[in-house]
């Protein structure tokens, strides 16, 4: 009888020593896939502003493009206007 509690013990313990094996073998798969994923998803966040970044820079170019002929336009536009009133004043 204490044979077989004996024999039973030493299997267990056999059998705990090869899950706990499996359940670290598990554990670093799981770890380097979530590295991998964690890379990834980093060198995507990196690339993504970058882009961000240089879409920034190009709407700056943009509106200053924007505002230079909007001042432009107003300078044009005034000085129009104060020819008319000119030739208005002098037509008088």
């Amino acid at each position: 009888m204490i044979d077989i509690v004996v024999i039973v013990s030493i299997i267990s313990s056999v059998f705990s020593i090869i899950l706990a094996a499996y359940a670290i073998l598990f554990s670093r798969r799981v770890e380097e896939r979530l590295k991998t994923n964690f890379l990834i998803l980093k060198e995507s966040l990196e690339t993504n502003q970058k882009h961000a970044e240089a879409c920034l820079y190009n709407i700056d170019r943009e509106a200053e493009a924007i505002k230079k002929t909007v001042d432009m336009s107003h300078a044009k536009l005034h000085e129009t206007l104060n020819d008319i009133k000119n030739y208005d004043h002098h037509n008088e």
